[in-house]
């Protein structure tokens, strides 16, 4: 999980919109993260889960082995967009969701991932692609806890905002 600060909330016609802008032409990757021990803070692994069964060979959680993930779409010859997924605290609403991307992602921020998001983006962009990490405000990172239903909404917003944008790129 991530700790942002002051973060606007999106709709799903925005979140899409600005999903779009982002990824342009080319093929679309998802990368969830998180720990789905932890409640919400799975929330990134439950939306790369749920791409994997319409988009296998395009969605990846952090339990595939996120530096190898990574390193294989870094070398492919082909132009597209990795959407990382994560909970993040941004102290908004549960379900809230933000946008960052790869320019603004910050070196420092704090994060609970073996390998840091801010360096997943930059082997991504050394190799041109583009990246950006689809942010999620957790209500309860609790240990076994049940992923609350804002965050369970925003889960399933997101793979269908994703799901329309990959279909027509098979």
């Amino acid at each position: 999980m991530h700790k942002l600060r002051d973060a606007p909330g999106d709709t799903e016609a925005y979140l899409k919109s600005q999903l779009e802008e982002i990824a342009g032409k080319g093929k679309i990757y998802v990368l969830g993260l998180g720990n789905t021990d932890r409640a919400d803070d799975g929330a990134g692994i439950l939306v790369a889960e749920s791409m994997k069964r319409l988009f296998p060979s395009n969605s990846f959680s952090e339990h595939d082995g996120i530096e190898g993930t990574v390193l294989d779409i870094s070398e492919r010859e082909e132009k597209a967009t990795v959407f990382i997924i994560d909970a993040a605290d941004m102290k908004k609403e549960p379900g809230a969701t933000m946008l960052v991307r790869k320019e603004d992602i910050k070196e420092t921020e704090i994060t609970t991932h073996r390998v840091a998001v801010a360096l997943m983006a930059s082997i991504l962009d050394k190799a041109g692609k583009t990246s950006a990490v689809i942010c999620i405000q957790p209500e309860t990172v609790e240990f076994r806890g049940d992923v609350s239903p804002g965050v369970r909404r925003t889960i399933d917003m997101v793979v269908r905002v994703l799901t329309g944008m990959m279909k027509p790129r098979r």
